[in-house]
C-alpha cells in the first residue's frame, strides 16, 4: 500500500503543475485586481464556464448505486483542496458565514470559529464519514444529514466560483464534483421515492398522509431536476434534500424506517420466491409479482438480470416489451416461455435435443419436461424415431415405445485430406431407444497406428462404438472411385480388427459398383478397414528368400529345430531376432520390416528389436474365402521408430505404443478466441491508439477532464486505481487490481496471469457449474467412442457435426461475475463476463478398459474497454473515463495495451469404457 500513498501523492503534485502551467495560463485562480488590470470591469467567466459544462453532463441514471458517485467526489474534493491551498483563492465570504461544519443531535448546523478555508476542509471531512456512515447498502440514506453537508459544499464550491478566475482543468475539476453531487442525489431520491411509491399504494394506514408525504417529496425532486436544468445549482441541492426529507416522514409513519434489516427482510409478501428486502434494493415492488408490468414475473427476470430488468417494461429500449422478447431465439418468446414454465435463455430447456419453439409449435410435445409421456423415451428420441411424445404405446402393441425395437441408421461422414477414398460410413441395426445417443462412428486415422497403417488400407479405419444391444449389425462404406488409385472396385474388401484376438479378420462384403458402397453384416462392432484384398492377399503369399543368408552362416546344425523353417538363428547383437529376418525382412500386417542386426535396439527407444517385434507366429486362416498359411510377425511396437504411434512417448514408456494417446489436445474452443471477435477481427476492447481528442469527446463531454489530465499520465492511472480499489474490490483482489492495473501501464500487452484471480474465479458457481457440466459430457463421451479421444479434436471446419462441441455450445453456460457481491469483491472490474474459453485434455491414458486423464479449462477474458463500455452507466465515472483515455487516446501512440487474462485449472477425470 505504500507504494499507492506514493503514487497519489505525486499525482497531486502532477495536479497541481498541470493547473498551475499546463494548459498554458499562468494561474489556476487570479485576484480579481490583477484580472482586472488593463481590461476595464472584470468579468468573471469561470461561473459560465462551469454552467455551460455541466448542462452537457448527461444525468444517465440508470443504476441504484449512489455511494460510488460519493466515492468520486470526495476524491475530487481531495484534489480541489490542494489547488486551494496552493494558490490562496477566494471564497465568497456570504457564503461562509455561518457555515455549518458540526451538526447537533437534530441535524442543525453549529457555527465553528475558524477561517474559511479551515471550515471548507472539515466540510469535507464530515462528508467523507457522512458517506460512510449514511448509506444503507449503498443505495438510501439513513437520514437526510449528507444532503445537508452535500448543499453546504455546493453553497461553497459556486462561491468558489463566483469570486475566482481558473483555467480549464480546474473548472472542469469543480464541475465534475457538482456533478457526483447531483447524481448522487438524483440517485437516493429516486430509490427512496420508489420505495415510498410501493409502500404508500399497498397501506390503508394512513394513507392519506403517506401519499401526502410522497407527493411532496415527488414534487421537490421534479423541482430540484428543474432547477439543474436552469443551472441553479444551490437551490436544487436544497430541493433534494427537502424531497429525501419527505420521504423520511412517509416511511416513518408507515412503519418502515431505512435500516439494514429493511434490505435484509426474508419475507415474500407477494409469493414471487424473492425476498421482501432483496426486491426493496434491487428496485423491485415487494406487494408486486410484476413489478413492471410487461407480463413477465419479477423472479423470472431477476433469474437474468443481466439480459432483462424486472423494473423495466422494454430493457433494451427496442420498441417490444421484455415479454414480447425472445432472447434465446428458439421461437418462444419470453413469456410464452414464462407459460411453459421453461428457461429464458436456454434453447432447449429440458435438454431433449428439441428446441423449445419447436416443441411446442411444431411437436406438440412439452418444452420443460424430456419425456413428455414417461414412457422412457426422450422427447428428443421419439422425435428421432418417429413415435408419439403423448403416447407411450404409440403403435399400440402393448410393447411401451422404450422397450420397442426400431430399426436405424447412422452415418458419418469421413473428411480425412490424406485419405480421401472413403468418404463415409453408416451403420444400422435394430435397438432399443435412439442409438444416435448411444453410438459413435469415429475415425481411428493416426490414432490406432495397428489399423492406420495396415498394408493394403483404402481411406480411414473407422471404430464403431455402442451402448446398445443389438443382433446385428450392418455396416457401409461409401468410396470415391476417382481417388481408388491402383485399386479395382472389385478388389475391395472390408476387414475388422478383432481385439480379443490381436488378429485381422475379413468379412463376407457385398459390392454395389453403381452405388459406389461396400457392405457387410457383423454380430460385433470394432474397428473397420476397407481395403486392396489383392494386395492383402498378395502379403501374405509372398515368399521371402531367406535362403542366401544361410550359406553365410554355416553354424546352423542341420539336426536344429528352429521353428522357423531352418533360418540361421545367428543373432550378432542379441536382440532375439536373427541376422536373417533383420536383413530380408519381416512380413508384418503392415508391409515388410527391416531393423539393424548389428544393433540391438535400432531405434534407440530402450526396447530391443526382439521385444518390439515379438515372436515368429506361424499359423492358417480363411480370409476373403482364401485358405492362407501366414508365417510373419504381429509387432507391438516398431524396432525403426522410436514413438511408433508419434504421440510424444518413446515405446518403452508408453504402456500402448501402437495406441496414440494424444496429450494437450483441443477439444473445446469458444467462438471467440482470445483477443479477436467471432469473425476473426481485432475485438473493440483490445484496440489502442484508435481514438483522437475530438473522438473522445464525440463519445461524451465529460472526457474533457481526462483529456486535459492527459498531459500527466499519472494522474488518469490515480483515477482508475482510485475507482477500482475503493468501489470495486476488496481484500486480496485490490491487490490483483492494482497489479493488473500495472501490467496495463507496463504496456507489453501480454497475456495476464494471477492466482489470486484464478482462485476466485474458479470457486465462482458460474465456474464450477461449467466445469462441470463439461466434464461430465467429455466422460460420457469418451465412454461411447471406445476411449477414442482424438475423435474429440476440435476442428473448426467440422464443429457444426461434433457431437460433443455442439453438446456444450447448447447447453452449457460460460462463467461469468456479474452479481451485486462480484461487483465489490472485485472480479467483476477484472474479468465481468468472460470473453472465451478452451477446453483440452493432457496426461490421457487407456488401460484394462478404464480411461483417464486431467482436462485443461482456460477462461480468458480482456482487460480492456471499447465504446459500449463508456457510453452508458460507466461514463459517469472518472475511473472509466481515464482508462478508456490511457487506452484508445492517439496521442498516447499504443503505449498503455489492454491484454488477455487467463484464469488456467486443471480437472482430473476418468471413467470405463462401454463393454
Amino acid at each position: 500500500m505504500m507504494k499507492n500513498k506514493a503514487k497519489s501523492m505525486l499525482c497531486l503534485l502532477l495536479t497541481f503543475a498541470m493547473v498551475l502551467g499546463g494548459s498554458g495560463q499562468a494561474v489556476v485562480a487570479k485576484d480579481n485586481n490583477q484580472a482586472n488590470q488593463g481590461q476595464g470591469q472584470h468579468k468573471n467567466s469561470s461561473e459560465q464556464n462551469v454552467k455551460q459544462w455541466l448542462s452537457e453532463y448527461e444525468f444517465n441514471e440508470d443504476t441504484r448505486d449512489g455511494v460510488i458517485y460519493e466515492k468520486v467526489a470526495i476524491n475530487e474534493l481531495k484534489r480541489l483542496l490542494t489547488v486551494i491551498k496552493d494558490t490562496n483563492a477566494k471564497f465568497d465570504s456570504n457564503a461562509l458565514d455561518g457555515l455549518i461544519v458540526e451538526f447537533d443531535k437534530t441535524g442543525d448546523i453549529k457555527p465553528k470559529d475558524m477561517n474559511e478555508l479551515d471550515r471548507f476542509e472539515q466540510l469535507v471531512n464530515q462528508y467523507e464519514q457522512a458517506i460512510q456512515e449514511e448509506y444503507i447498502k449503498g443505495v438510501v440514506l439513513k437520514s437526510d444529514l449528507l444532503l445537508k453537508i452535500k448543499h453546504s459544499l455546493t453553497v461553497c464550491l459556486w462561491g468558489y466560483v463566483s469570486k475566482n478566475d481558473f483555467n480549464e482543468p480546474t473548472e472542469v475539476l469543480i464541475a465534475d464534483i457538482l456533478f457526483n453531487f447531483y447524481l448522487s442525489d438524483k440517485i437516493v431520491n429516486k430509490n427512496a421515492i420508489g420505495i415510498l411509491t410501493d409502500i404508500s399504494d399497498q397501506t390503508d394506514h394512513k394513507g392519506n398522509q403517506l401519499k401526502a408525504h410522497l407527493n411532496n417529496a415527488v414534487k421537490m425532486s421534479e423541482k430540484a431536476n428543474e432547477f439543474l436544468e436552469k443551472d441553479l445549482a444551490i437551490p436544487a441541492s436544497k430541493s433534494y434534500e427537502n424531497a429525501y426529507k419527505q420521504v423520511l416522514f412517509g416511511l416513518e409513519k408507515a412503519g418502515y424506517p431505512f435500516t439494514t434489516e429493511l434490505f435484509e427482510s426474508t419475507s415474500d409478501t407477494d409469493g414471487d420466491t424473492i425476498t421482501d428486502g432483496t426486491e426493496f434494493l434491487e428496485g423491485m415492488n415487494p406487494f408486486k409479482e410484476d413489478t413492471d408490468g410487461d407480463g413477465l414475473k419479477d423472479n423470472i427476470e431477476y433469474e437474468i438480470k443481466s439480459f432483462i430488468s424486472p423494473i423495466k417494461y422494454d430493457t433494451d429500449h427496442n420498441g417490444i416489451s421484455d415479454a414480447d422478447e425472445d432472447i434465446d431465439e428458439d421461437g418462444l418468446n419470453n413469456k410464452d416461455e414464462q407459460v411453459y414454465q421453461t428457461t429464458l435463455i436456454k434453447k432447449d430447456s429440458d435438454q431433449d435435443r428439441l428446441t423449445d419453439g419447436f416443441e411446442v409449435h411444431q411437436f406438440d410435445s412439452l418444452p420443460n419436461k424430456y419425456d413428455t409421456d414417461s414412457d422412457g423415451l426422450s422427447d428428443g428420441d421419439e422425435y428421432a424415431l418417429k413415435t408419439n411424445p403423448k403416447v407411450a404405446d404409440s403403435d399400440n402393441d402393448e410393447v411401451t415405445d422404450s422397450q420397442e425395437l426400431h430399426k436405424q441408421t447412422i452415418r458419418k461422414s469421413l473428411i480425412q485430406p490424406d485419405k480421401s477414398a472413403i468418404t463415409s460410413v453408416e451403420v444400422s441395426f435394430s435397438a432399443k431407444g435412439n442409438i444416435n445417443k448411444t453410438t459413435r462412428i469415429t475415425s481411428t486415422n493416426k490414432v490406432n497406428i495397428k489399423t492406420t497403417n495396415l498394408y493394403g488400407i483404402i481411406g480411414s479405419p473407422v471404430r464403431i462404438n455402442t451402448q446398445s444391444e443389438f443382433d446385428k449389425a450392418s455396416i457401409t462404406f461409401t468410396y470415391d472411385e476417382a481417388q481408388l488409385g491402383d485399386t479395382l472396385e472389385h478388389d475391395l474388401g472390408i476387414i475388422w480388427y478383432n481385439e480379443d484376438e490381436e488378429m485381422f479378420e475379413s468379412l463376407n462384403a457385398v459390392l454395389d459398383t453403381n452405388k459406389n458402397t461396400i457392405s457387410a453384416e457383423t454380430t460385433q462392432l470394432s474397428e473397420y478397414m476397407v481395403v486392396d484384398k489383392t494386395k492383402w492377399l498378395e502379403l501374405w503369399s509372398r515368399e521371402l528368400d531367406y535362403s542366401r543368408m544361410h550359406g553365410l552362416n554355416k553354424t546352423l546344425d542341420s539336426s536344429d529345430d528352429s521353428g522357423d523353417g531352418g533360418i540361421d538363428p545367428k543373432d550378432s547383437d542379441g536382440d532375439g531376432l536373427s541376422d536373417t529376418y533383420e536383413t530380408v525382412g519381416m512380413k508384418t500386417p503392415y508391409g515388410i520390416i527391416y531393423s539393424n542386426p548389428d544393433m540391438k535396439d535400432s531405434d534407440g527407444d530402450g526396447l530391443t528389436d526382439g521385444q518390439e517385434m515379438g515372436p515368429f507366429q506361424s499359423f492358417t486362416v480363411d480370409i476373403f474365402g482364401v485358405t492362407i498359411h501366414l508365417e510373419g510377425f504381429f509387432p507391438t511396437s516398431f524396432p525403426d521408430r522410436k514413438d511408433s504411434d508419434g504421440d510424444g512417448k518413446f515405446d518403452n514408456e508408453d504402456l500402448r505404443p501402437l495406441y496414440a494417446d494424444l496429450s494437450d489436445l483441443v477439444i473445446y474452443q469458444s467462438d471467440r478466441p482470445e483477443g479477436y471477435d467471432e469473425n476473426g477481427n481485432v475485438a473493440n476492447d483490445m484496440k489502442t491508439n484508435d481514438y483522437t481528442g475530438d473522438q473522445i469527446k464525440d463519445i461524451n463531454w465529460m472526457f474533457r477532464f481526462q483529456l486535459l489530465e492527459s498531459y500527466f499520465p499519472s494522474i488518469l492511472f490515480d483515477e482508475f486505481e482510485f475507482m477500482s480499489t475503493s468501489l470495486f474490490s476488496t481484500g486480496d483482489m485490490e491487490d490483483v487490481v492494482l497489479d493488473m492495473i500495472d501490467h496495463f501501464e507496463e504496456g507489453t500487452g501480454t497475456a495476464y496471469r494471477n492466482d489470486t484471480l484464478t482462485k476466485k474465479a474458479s470457486e465462482h458457481e458460474t465456474t464450477k457449474a461449467y466445469v462441470e457440466f463439461v466434464k461430465n459430457a467429455l466422460v460420457d463421451e469418451l465412454k461411447k467412442n471406445g476411449g477414442n479421444l482424438a475423435a474429440l479434436q476440435f476442428d473448426n471446419r467440422t464443429k457444426e457435426t461434433n457431437e460433443f462441441y455442439q453438446k456444450i455450445q447448447d447447453d452449457a453456460s460460460y462463467p461469468t461475475f456479474s452479481t451485486p457481491s462480484d461487483n465489490i469483491n472485485g472480479l467483476t472490474i477484472t474479468v465481468n463476463d468472460t470473453w472465451g474459453n478452451t477446453v483440452s485434455v493432457k496426461d490421457f491414458s487407456v488401460e484394462n478398459n478404464r480411461f483417464k486423464g486431467v482436462m485443461h479449462v482456460r477462461l480468458y477474458d480482456h482487460f480492456g474497454l471499447d465504446r459500449p463500455d463508456v457510453e452508458k452507466v460507466y461514463v459517469n465515472l472518472a475511473g472509466f473515463r481515464a482508462w478508456f483515455v490511457l487506452q484508445h487516446y492517439d496521442e498516447y501512440d499504443g503505449k498503455y495495451k489492454p491484454f488477455v487474462s487467463l484464469m488456467e485449472m486443471d480437472i482430473p477425470f476418468e471413467g470405463e469404457l462401454s463393454g
